[in-house]
């Protein structure tokens, strides 16, 4: 299973060091629908960022040092529909922590994305201020997960948060029906070998179109890799790698608009 076999293992060591989900104060605030956020982003689609401190699989991993808060102040003016950040520390450098720290900087909602294995993660990520949870398909189907995707959404919908469900072949599609997920996304990279698939992503997405609201998620470099998701009619994309490391986050993410017949 490669990476994702070292990536479990490295997170059920987090899960039973006595500091793990440890999170400074948090300014209370409301917390959002990311599901409506999308769908609310009309025919131009959703823009999901994502802050992260590295990109494993990448020929450069590290990426540019900014601040949750900086990063929020640089990407907000895009008119993004929310936000998604790493809180994994094995290889990704990220941590529940940068999640609290984003959501106390912006109000828009704010994914916690992170290899859901245990419903512990999903009470930090409750403490940390999400607006929702990644619970990836893969995990269950390669059978790495001792609690079902199932028991998890359940878990996260007792406290309010939302579940986005990733997929990246198409016979993991058949999860969708066991779990209460309330969007979906399609994953270009391969969690076990770290390479990008397109192909196989376009496949999935096809297969996926009566899931909605619909994501592309990884891949997005430019405005021509957007437009292959847009063309496959999702809802909205996540950017990630692309936008930490543009100059300009909110010109570079106005690239990657859906054009719209007629529009400006």
């Amino acid at each position: 299973m490669g990476f994702l076999r070292e990536i479990v293992a490295a997170t059920e060591a987090d899960l039973r060091t006595p500091s793990y989900g440890r999170l400074d104060m948090v300014a209370p605030r409301v917390r959002s629908s990311l599901r409506d956020a999308i769908l609310r982003s009309g025919p131009s689609g959703a823009l999901l960022v994502e802050f992260k401190r590295n990109s494993p699989g990448s020929d450069h991993p590290e990426l540019p040092v900014r601040s949750p808060s900086a990063f929020v102040t640089a990407t907000e003016p895009a008119g993004v529909a929310g936000f998604s950040c790493i809180a994994t520390a094995h290889r990704f450098g990220g941590s529940p922590g940068d999640v609290a720290s984003l959501c106390g900087a912006t109000d828009r909602p704010v994914l916690f994305k992170d290899f859901v294995i245990d419903p512990r993660q999903i009470e930090v990520a409750d403490r940390a201020g999400a607006s929702a949870i990644l619970l990836i398909a893969r995990l269950e189907s390669a059978g790495l997960l001792r609690t079902s995707l199932a028991e998890l959404a359940r878990v996260a919908h007792a406290r309010r948060l939302e579940v986005l469900l990733e997929f990246h072949e198409r016979s993991e599609l058949r999860r969708a029906g066991d779990v209460g997920a309330d969007m979906f996304g399609v994953n270009v990279r391969d969690l076990d070998s770290l390479r990008m698939e397109p192909a196989v992503a376009a496949d999935t997405l096809r297969a996926a179109r009566e899931l909605r609201p619909l994501l592309g998620l990884s891949g997005v470099n430019s405005a021509r890799d957007a437009d292959r998701f847009w063309n496959l009619g999702v809802d909205g994309i996540l950017v990630g790698s692309a936008v930490a490391r543009a100059k300009d986050p909110a010109s570079f993410l106005a690239t990657l608009r859906r054009t719209v017949p007629g529009g400006p």
